[in-house]
Protein backbone atom coordinates (compact mmCIF):
# COMPACT_ATOMS: atom_id res chain seq x y z
CA UNK A 1 0.00 0.00 0.00
CA UNK A 2 1.37 3.52 -0.99
CA UNK A 3 0.74 6.87 0.50
CA UNK A 4 -1.49 9.48 -0.69
CA UNK A 5 0.86 12.41 -0.63
CA UNK A 6 -0.48 15.76 0.86
CA UNK A 7 0.16 19.34 0.51
CA UNK A 8 2.85 21.11 2.73
CA UNK A 9 0.53 23.17 3.89
CA UNK A 10 -2.78 23.40 5.22
CA UNK A 11 -6.19 24.86 3.75
CA UNK A 12 -8.40 26.10 5.93
CA UNK A 13 -12.00 25.96 4.22
CA UNK A 14 -15.81 27.08 4.33
CA UNK A 15 -18.44 24.67 3.71
CA UNK A 16 -20.62 27.29 1.77
CA UNK A 17 -18.89 28.92 -0.86
CA UNK A 18 -15.88 26.17 -1.05
CA UNK A 19 -13.35 28.54 -1.04
CA UNK A 20 -9.72 28.48 0.87
CA UNK A 21 -10.07 30.42 3.81
CA UNK A 22 -6.79 30.48 5.13
CA UNK A 23 -3.09 28.62 4.57
CA UNK A 24 -1.66 27.31 7.41
CA UNK A 25 2.32 27.28 6.25
CA UNK A 26 4.77 26.26 8.52
CA UNK A 27 5.58 22.15 7.64
CA UNK A 28 8.58 21.00 5.65
CA UNK A 29 6.94 18.04 4.12
CA UNK A 30 3.70 16.93 3.19
CA UNK A 31 1.48 17.18 5.72
CA UNK A 32 -0.17 13.60 6.96
CA UNK A 33 -2.47 13.61 9.86
CA UNK A 34 -5.55 16.46 10.54
CA UNK A 35 -7.72 17.08 13.81
CA UNK A 36 -10.02 20.21 14.73
CA UNK A 37 -10.99 20.89 18.04
CA UNK A 38 -14.21 20.47 19.22
CA UNK A 39 -14.97 24.12 19.98
CA UNK A 40 -13.88 24.98 16.42
CA UNK A 41 -11.07 27.11 17.67
CA UNK A 42 -7.63 24.83 16.91
CA UNK A 43 -6.41 22.27 15.09
CA UNK A 44 -3.28 19.72 15.07
CA UNK A 45 -1.45 18.71 11.37
CA UNK A 46 1.27 15.96 11.68
CA UNK A 47 4.05 15.43 8.63
CA UNK A 48 6.25 13.90 7.23
CA UNK A 49 8.82 16.12 8.52
CA UNK A 50 8.51 14.74 11.91
CA UNK A 51 6.85 17.66 13.45
CA UNK A 52 3.34 18.32 14.93
CA UNK A 53 1.94 21.55 14.50
CA UNK A 54 -0.98 23.28 17.14
CA UNK A 55 -2.75 26.12 15.01
CA UNK A 56 -5.07 29.18 15.85
CA UNK A 57 -8.08 28.77 14.06
CA UNK A 58 -9.18 32.35 15.22
CA UNK A 59 -6.14 33.86 14.14
CA UNK A 60 -4.53 31.48 11.34
CA UNK A 61 -1.28 31.20 12.78
CA UNK A 62 0.69 28.44 14.48
CA UNK A 63 0.94 28.68 18.42
CA UNK A 64 3.08 25.63 18.85
CA UNK A 65 5.37 23.37 17.12
CA UNK A 66 5.95 20.21 18.33
CA UNK A 67 8.77 17.78 17.77
CA UNK A 68 9.15 13.96 19.41
CA UNK A 69 8.84 11.06 16.95
CA UNK A 70 11.73 9.40 15.08
CA UNK A 71 9.89 9.36 11.78
CA UNK A 72 6.43 10.69 10.08
CA UNK A 73 3.80 11.39 11.82
CA UNK A 74 0.37 10.13 10.54
CA UNK A 75 -2.07 10.35 12.81
CA UNK A 76 -3.20 13.08 15.74
CA UNK A 77 -5.88 13.43 18.06
CA UNK A 78 -7.72 16.16 20.42
CA UNK A 79 -8.11 15.05 24.04
CA UNK A 80 -11.04 15.58 26.48
CA UNK A 81 -9.04 17.49 28.57
CA UNK A 82 -7.20 20.18 26.37
CA UNK A 83 -4.39 17.77 25.26
CA UNK A 84 -3.11 16.16 22.55
CA UNK A 85 -1.94 12.23 21.27
CA UNK A 86 0.25 12.28 17.77
CA UNK A 87 1.75 8.44 16.81
CA UNK A 88 4.55 7.86 13.68
CA UNK A 89 6.14 5.61 11.86
CA UNK A 90 7.95 5.14 14.83
CA UNK A 91 5.59 2.47 16.63
CA UNK A 92 5.01 5.00 19.71
CA UNK A 93 2.21 7.34 20.69
CA UNK A 94 2.87 10.31 22.69
CA UNK A 95 0.33 11.59 24.98
CA UNK A 96 0.82 15.74 25.26
CA UNK A 97 -0.33 18.08 27.94
CA UNK A 98 -1.62 21.16 26.46
CA UNK A 99 1.10 23.67 26.28
CA UNK A 100 3.73 21.23 27.20
CA UNK A 101 6.82 20.84 24.92
CA UNK A 102 7.56 16.72 25.80
CA UNK A 103 5.48 13.85 25.98
CA UNK A 104 4.01 13.80 29.29
CA UNK A 105 3.70 10.14 28.35
CA UNK A 106 4.69 8.07 25.70
CA UNK A 107 2.47 4.64 24.83
CA UNK A 108 4.62 1.86 23.30
CA UNK A 109 4.06 -1.68 21.84
CA UNK A 110 3.46 -1.75 18.34
CA UNK A 111 5.16 -3.22 16.32
CA UNK A 112 4.77 -1.12 12.84
CA UNK A 113 3.96 2.72 12.25
CA UNK A 114 0.74 3.31 14.13
CA UNK A 115 -1.25 5.41 11.29
CA UNK A 116 -4.43 6.04 13.30
CA UNK A 117 -5.87 7.21 16.45
CA UNK A 118 -8.92 8.03 18.19
CA UNK A 119 -10.23 9.16 21.57
CA UNK A 120 -13.35 7.79 23.40
CA UNK A 121 -16.31 10.07 23.87
CA UNK A 122 -15.87 9.76 27.69
CA UNK A 123 -12.01 10.83 27.09
CA UNK A 124 -11.01 7.97 29.07
CA UNK A 125 -9.58 5.72 26.52
CA UNK A 126 -7.72 6.10 23.29
CA UNK A 127 -7.60 3.55 19.84
CA UNK A 128 -4.44 3.26 17.95
CA UNK A 129 -4.37 1.57 14.59
CA UNK A 130 -1.20 -0.40 13.16
CA UNK A 131 0.25 -1.65 10.34
CA UNK A 132 1.07 -4.33 12.61
CA UNK A 133 -2.38 -5.63 11.90
CA UNK A 134 -3.54 -4.95 15.89
CA UNK A 135 -5.68 -2.27 17.03
CA UNK A 136 -4.87 -0.72 20.86
CA UNK A 137 -7.24 0.69 23.07
CA UNK A 138 -5.17 2.30 26.08
CA UNK A 139 -6.42 3.81 29.43
CA UNK A 140 -5.48 7.14 29.73
CA UNK A 141 -6.02 6.36 32.88
CA UNK A 142 -3.58 4.03 33.84
CA UNK A 143 -1.63 3.38 30.71
CA UNK A 144 -3.19 -0.48 30.65
CA UNK A 145 -3.77 -1.73 26.93
CA UNK A 146 -6.24 -4.25 25.51
CA UNK A 147 -4.91 -5.22 22.36
CA UNK A 148 -7.54 -6.62 19.42
CA UNK A 149 -6.89 -8.74 17.17
CA UNK A 150 -8.32 -10.27 13.91
CA UNK A 151 -6.98 -7.99 10.75
CA UNK A 152 -5.41 -9.69 7.91
CA UNK A 153 -3.92 -6.51 6.75
CA UNK A 154 -3.12 -2.78 7.65
CA UNK A 155 -5.50 -1.09 10.38
CA UNK A 156 -6.13 1.79 8.47
CA UNK A 157 -8.90 3.70 10.28
CA UNK A 158 -9.76 3.82 14.04
CA UNK A 159 -13.54 5.37 15.15
CA UNK A 160 -15.73 5.54 18.24
CA UNK A 161 -19.24 5.41 17.84
CA UNK A 162 -21.09 7.99 20.06
CA UNK A 163 -21.91 5.07 22.55
CA UNK A 164 -18.57 4.04 23.44
CA UNK A 165 -18.41 0.97 20.59
CA UNK A 166 -14.83 1.18 18.24
CA UNK A 167 -14.72 0.58 14.82
CA UNK A 168 -11.50 -0.43 12.85
CA UNK A 169 -11.23 -0.30 9.09
CA UNK A 170 -8.27 -2.31 7.56
CA UNK A 171 -6.36 -2.84 4.40
CA UNK A 172 -8.01 -6.90 4.24
CA UNK A 173 -11.62 -4.88 3.33
CA UNK A 174 -13.00 -5.50 6.48
CA UNK A 175 -14.58 -3.41 8.54
CA UNK A 176 -14.95 -4.41 12.47
CA UNK A 177 -17.12 -3.71 15.34
CA UNK A 178 -15.92 -3.97 18.65
CA UNK A 179 -18.22 -4.22 22.22
CA UNK A 180 -15.18 -3.21 24.30
CA UNK A 181 -17.31 -4.63 27.04
CA UNK A 182 -17.19 -8.35 28.43
CA UNK A 183 -16.03 -11.12 25.73
CA UNK A 184 -18.40 -10.53 23.21
CA UNK A 185 -16.62 -11.01 19.34
CA UNK A 186 -16.64 -8.12 16.98
CA UNK A 187 -19.18 -7.72 13.95
CA UNK A 188 -17.28 -7.98 11.17
CA UNK A 189 -18.76 -6.77 7.72
CA UNK A 190 -16.66 -7.44 4.60
CA UNK A 191 -16.63 -5.14 2.02
CA UNK A 192 -15.52 -4.85 -1.75
CA UNK A 193 -12.44 -2.96 -1.20
CA UNK A 194 -9.37 -2.34 0.91
CA UNK A 195 -10.09 0.48 3.79
CA UNK A 196 -8.00 3.43 4.27
CA UNK A 197 -10.03 5.30 6.25
CA UNK A 198 -12.92 5.47 8.57
CA UNK A 199 -15.15 7.86 10.63
CA UNK A 200 -18.29 8.06 12.50
CA UNK A 201 -20.84 10.21 12.70
CA UNK A 202 -22.61 12.08 15.42
CA UNK A 203 -25.87 9.82 14.38
CA UNK A 204 -23.78 6.52 14.95
CA UNK A 205 -23.41 6.61 10.83
CA UNK A 206 -20.08 4.58 9.80
CA UNK A 207 -18.10 5.74 6.61
CA UNK A 208 -16.00 4.17 4.83
CA UNK A 209 -13.40 4.82 1.90
CA UNK A 210 -10.84 2.96 0.08
CA UNK A 211 -8.67 2.62 -3.11
CA UNK A 212 -11.50 2.11 -5.25
CA UNK A 213 -12.77 5.81 -5.51
CA UNK A 214 -15.81 5.30 -3.39
CA UNK A 215 -16.90 5.96 0.02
Amino acid sequence: MTRTAYGCFLLVLLLAPIEAKAQLRGHGGPVRALAVSADGQSAISGSFDTSVIRWSLTRNAAEQVLRFHDGAVNAVAFLKNGGIATAGDDKRIAVWIAGADRPARVLSGHEAPVVALAASPDGTALASGSWDHTVRVWSLRDDSVRVLEGHQQNVNGVAFTPEGKLVSAGYDATLRIWPLTGDDAPIVVTLPTPLNSVAVAPSGDIVTGGPDGKV
